[in-house]
């Protein structure tokens, strides 16, 4: 019996059917705007991945493809292309959309319901390390971080409600192969550096070398959501997805530079004026600690592997 991924064929979808499959997993992955096959598990179209297009708005559809193909657990990832929906749209898809997924899952019977939600939680918070058990803050600053806070809030109450086995993964500023948006800075860096082009730094210019954050590789983001999914049982329900310490922009730029020498990357002296919180990074020792899990691509190993996959495969 399969496992459903809604927005399997978008860019973190694309890693976790592969983990997935790695671990003998059936997947069922749904797509609604755009097709994109990862290479790792093309062969397994049609045979160990059914793909169905499906919009998650709508109930009778995720409802229909869940009963359909017997699934036994639900990855819940669709969400509105970033920057393409307005805010009845956000609303209906990343709201609506998971509740129509939860209650497909739970018509379904299966054995647990993952919500992939984000870090965006902790825009708020004073400092870090963020820890999961954080009291958060009701404000939201962006969309994001508006609708996963909801979702999460939602997720929990329904499976409470239900009984249902519901597992959190908070991932932060995921980067990698088949990653498009250029919304983040590591995706940015790396390919205008492969490209060998100065990076569109946006409005506030070139970078200032101390100011810290936290990424994630996309093969760890998947390699977590399908432990959380698998797992017999879960000691917690939220778990966060990182590198494990802080990323300063220098260091960054360093891990750039040991694939790209000559690298065009402007970096300034110091924190920059609004500069970031202290400890400005996801503590991961609940999933050490429940799983054994740890990033197996840290920025100085990421960011270099998902260069050489560039150029490998021009964009």
């Amino acid at each position: 019996m399969p496992t459903l991924v809604t927005g399997g064929m978008g860019f973190i979808g694309l890693h976790v059917v592969g983990q997935l499959l790695d671990a003998g997993e059936d997947v069922v992955a749904t797509w609604h705007h755009s097709w994109r096959v990862h290479e790792r598990w093309a062969d397994e179209v049609g045979k160990r991945v059914i793909a169905e297009r499906v919009d998650v708005a709508s109930p009778h559809e995720v409802m229909n493809v869940a009963l359909k193909h017997h699934v036994t657990g639900v990855v819940h990832l669709a969400s509105p292309v970033l920057g393409t929906s307005n805010l009845t749209q956000d609303y209906t898809t990343n709201v609506g959309g998971l509740v129509n997924a939860l209650e497909a899952a739970n018509l379904a019977g299966v054995r647990r319901f993952t919500y992939v939600s984000s870090s965006t939680v902790y825009q708020g918070l004073q400092a870090g390390p963020y820890r999961e058990d954080a009291p958060l803050p009701v404000e939201s600053r962006s969309p994001i971080e508006a609708f996963k806070k909801a979702g999460e809030i939602v997720a929990l109450h329904y499976a409470d409600r239900l009984g249902l086995s519901l597992g959190i993964v908070r991932p932060r500023g995921v980067y990698g192969p088949m990653y498009y948006s250029m919304g983040n800075l590591p995706g940015r860096l790396a390919h205008a550096a492969v490209r060998g082009a100065a990076p569109d730094y946006g409005p506030a210019g070139a970078l200032y070398a101390e100011d810290g954050n936290d990424f994630t590789h996309v093969q760890d983001c998947a390699e977590l959501v399908r432990i959380v999914h698998l797992a017999e049982k879960l000691p917690h329900r939220i778990y966060n997805a990182g590198n494990g310490s802080e990323v300063t922009v220098q260091a960054l730029v360093d891990a750039v530079r040991s694939a790209v020498p000559d690298a065009k990357i402007a970096v300034r002296p110091g924190k920059g004026p609004t500069p970031t919180q202290p400890n400005n990074y996801l503590d991961l020792s609940r999933a050490k600690e429940d799983f054994g899990w740890q990033p197996k691509l840290p920025i100085e190993k990421g960011i270099p592997a998902y260069i050489e996959w560039l150029r490998s495969h021009p964009q």
